[in-house]
C-alpha cells in the first residue's frame, strides 16, 4: 500500500470518528440537558461529512477490487443522498435564523415553525450547541434583517400577520460587573444628543425627538431585553430599540452622568442606519 494513501486513510478515518462522536455527544446533551445544534442542518451535515470522510478513509486502508470500491462508493452515494434529503426535509418545518456577530464570539439563533410562524430563541453554548430561551411575543410572518448594534447586541425585526412590527433583541454581555441587574432606562437617566436625534429620559419616560418625529414612551411602553437594551412599543408595535454602546459607563454610587454612548435604531423592515448619541445634560422637556 501507498504510503500517502495510508496516512490519508487514517486521517480521514479520524476524522469520521471524531465527527461520529461529536453527533453521539450531541445526542447524549439533549437528552440530558435540553440542548441542540443551534442550527438543526448541522446534524445532517456533520453525517454527510462522516460518510464521506469514512468512505474516504476505507479506499485508501483497505485493497478492494474494483467491484468492492464500486459498492462501498454506491453505499456512500445512498447515505448522501438520504442525509441530503433529511436536511432539505427538516428545513421545510423548521427555519433557522441565525447571525454571526461582527467579532464572531456570539451567534444569534432562532427557530421557526414555518406553518405556525411561531420562533423560539435560542442562547449558544460553545458556539455549535444552543438551549431554549425565550419564544417571541408573536408568530412571524414577514422577516426583516439581524442587525448587530454592538459585539454584543443583536436586533431582530419582523411583522406579524396583523402588519404589526416588532423587534427582538439577542443580549451577550454586561456594562458592570455582571452580578446584578439593573435597568436599563434608569442607567440612561439624562439628555442625549447625535446625528439629528435628541433623546430625553426622565420620569415620565423616554422622548425621543428625530428629524420630524417626536413621541413620549412612558415606561410602561418600554420592554428592556438583557441588561443592554429596551425596545420602545406604541399600540403594541415596535418603535425603537436603544442599546448601550460598548463603552457606556453609568456609577449609581455617585452624582457623575454616565459616559460613553447610546445607539437608537429605528424599527423597519428595511436595514435603517443606527444612530450613537452622547450625554449633555440633566433631561429636560423639549
Amino acid at each position: 500500500m501507498n504510503k500517502w494513501a495510508k496516512w490519508i486513510g487514517i486521517i480521514f478515518f479520524l476524522i469520521a470518528v471524531g465527527f461520529f462522536i461529536l453527533q453521539i455527544g450531541s445526542l447524549i446533551v439533549q437528552s440530558h440537558y435540553q440542548a441542540e445544534y443551534i442550527d438543526n442542518r448541522l446534524f445532517y451535515v456533520f453525517n454527510i461529512i462522516m460518510i464521506i470522510s469514512l468512505g474516504i478513509s476505507l479506499l485508501s486502508l483497505l485493497s478492494l477490487k474494483k467491484m468492492g470500491n464500486v459498492i462501498l462508493v454506491t453505499i456512500a452515494f445512498l447515505a448522501i443522498v438520504v442525509n441530503s434529503y433529511l436536511l432539505y426535509q427538516t428545513n421545510q418545518n423548521i427555519k433557522n435564523i441565525i447571525s454571526i456577530s461582527p467579532d464572531t464570539k456570539q451567534i444569534f439563533s432562532l427557530k421557526k415553525n414555518t406553518n405556525t410562524g411561531e420562533a423560539t430563541y435560542y442562547r449558544s453554548y460553545y458556539r455549535i450547541l444552543g438551549r431554549p430561551k425565550e419564544a417571541l411575543k408573536a408568530p412571524i410572518d414577514t422577516e426583516g434583517d439581524v442587525k448587530w448594534l454592538t459585539d454584543d447586541i443583536a436586533v431582530f425585526t419582523y411583522m406579524d400577520k396583523q402588519e404589526n412590527l416588532h423587534q427582538f433583541v439577542g443580549t451577550y454581555g454586561d456594562r458592570k460587573d455582571g452580578l446584578s441587574y439593573y435597568y436599563v432606562g434608569a442607567q440612561m437617566h439624562g439628555q442625549w444628543e447625535g446625528e439629528n436625534t435628541a433623546i430625553s429620559v426622565n420620569q415620565e419616560g423616554i422622548t425621543i425627538n428625530r428629524k420630524d418625529y417626536l413621541q413620549l414612551f412612558a415606561w410602561d411602553q418600554i420592554q428592556q431585553y438583557g441588561t443592554l437594551a429596551i425596545v420602545l412599543e406604541y399600540n403594541n408595535e415596535a418603535k425603537w430599540t436603544i442599546a448601550l454602546g460598548e463603552d457606556f459607563f453609568f456609577d449609581e454610587n455617585t452624582t457623575a452622568p454616565p459616559t460613553g454612548e447610546i445607539i437608537l435604531y429605528e424599527a423597519s423592515l428595511v436595514n435603517t442606519k443606527a444612530v450613537s448619541l452622547q450625554y449633555k445634560v440633566e433631561a429636560s422637556a423639549f
